[in-house]
């Protein structure tokens, strides 16, 4: 099961002196220093950075088809429990309507078993096509195993695929990147926000999810991306299972705070960690909230409205999961059109915001900076 995807996507942010930005944001312990950085590391840290903010997207391209109308598609929801999951369900509805098709929607409630029985339900109704939204394959294989032998395609969003590989496809990104390099490019992303912001002095709590393939994953693109900094590093992780979401998890945040005064900045596993779980909570128990650098997720409604108010998260690694369904529903229309998916290029992929960069108007998401949309409909031959 692939918690972190269910509650669906966590930088740090520090002030530069040198790069004449203010502390406010993050307080006194993140400039606290800890050695010097020569001014040319400082410099690459925030050309990375800077990278960042502008991101990755791009427009959607690849041949134009004819898309059939018509088609019955169920998604499989591993859980509706956050706005991403529910958001993720709207852009269904909303291509649904566009190409005259129907879309069953079946939320798993986070519970393996019926994550199996959604997909069986599909098969048995005799649905065209299936998405996998943060459900992985091995979770589900016996009935994606039932679905190919009935000749059902199944896509994965934010999916890892059986061993051998069963899905028909698993939804792909920027310059045709997988999942699994695109999460550990976003764990990467999160780590040069910390890097640039500390002047390369990050000392890293981090909070990995060790039950989930994808918290660790982006986990190792952190640890990847620390390591390229001489003088940061990571002082400790606060890891939890799923089942710690909420007091538990609050305790232990608490706890490695306590642990390790020296740490000037935190890195949640997803936004639900800060604002549905108790992370800013224990900030504020440990008396952290104001003093620490407190990085953010994939950009929620509820973290964003932290970056802006300054109540937990100062940052986003932006993602778009209306993007990961129009890709996978132009996966199902080249997959029923016997087209290889491959060809298209889905332009998906991470921009970097925080209170001065990219940042959605107030009550809404992470908007990424392309109209995907209209090139999707383009491509479809749908206007």
């Amino acid at each position: 099961m692939n918690t972190r995807d269910m509650w669906r996507r966590g930088v740090a942010l520090v002030a530069a002196a040198t790069l004449g930005l203010g502390l406010a944001a993050c307080g006194s312990s993140a400039s606290a220093g800890h050695g010097k950085t020569s001014e040319a590391d400082q410099k690459s840290y925030q050309a990375t950075l800077d990278a960042w903010y502008k991101g990755t997207y791009k427009k959607p391209s690849g041949p134009t088809v004819q898309a059939p109308s018509g088609k019955s598609i169920w998604l499989i929801e591993s859980g509706l429990g956050s706005d991403y999951a529910t958001r993720g369900v709207a852009a269904a509805e909303e291509t649904a309507k566009k190409l005259g098709w129907t879309v069953h929607v079946f939320d798993a409630k986070y519970d393996p078993t019926q994550m199996l029985t959604g997909v069986q339900q599909a098969v048995v109704a005799k649905a065209d096509g299936i998405i996998l939204s943060a459900i992985d394959c091995p979770t589900v294989k016996n009935a994606v195993v039932q679905a190919k032998a009935a000749g059902i395609p199944v896509v994965g969003v934010e999916t890892k695929d059986c061993t051998p590989a069963l899905l028909s496809h698993v939804v792909t990104y920027a310059g045709h990147e997988s999942f699994e390099d695109q999460d550990k490019d976003w764990g990467g992303a999160q780590a040069a926000w910390v890097i640039a912001k500390t002047n390369g002095q990050a000392k890293v709590v981090l909070d990995t999810e060790t039950d989930a393939w994808t918290t660790l994953t982006a986990t190792e693109g952190i640890k990847r991306e620390i390591a390229k900094c001489s003088g940061c590093s990571i002082v400790g992780d606060a890891t939890f299972v799923g089942t710690d979401l909420g007091p538990a998890l609050q305790q232990k945040i608490e706890q490695i705070l306590v642990q390790h005064p020296e740490a000037n900045a935190f890195i949640p596993a997803y936004d639900v960690v800060m604002t549905q779980s108790g992370g800013a909570q224990a900030m504020q128990t440990a008396g952290r909230l104001k003093s620490l650098a407190i990085g953010g997720g994939e950009g929620t409604t509820a973290g964003i409205d932290q970056i802006r108010n300054g109540t937990g998260e100062q940052a986003c690694a932006g993602q778009s999961v209306e993007w990961e369904v129009y890709s996978a529903v132009d996966t199902l229309i080249r997959l029923f059109l016997d087209q290889d998916p491959n060809e298209v290029d889905t332009g998906n992929g991470i921009q970097v915001c925080d209170k001065d960069h990219n940042l959605p108007p107030a009550g809404q998401p992470y908007t990424p900076p392309v109209d995907f949309r209209s090139a999707f409909l383009a491509m479809w031959s749908v206007s």
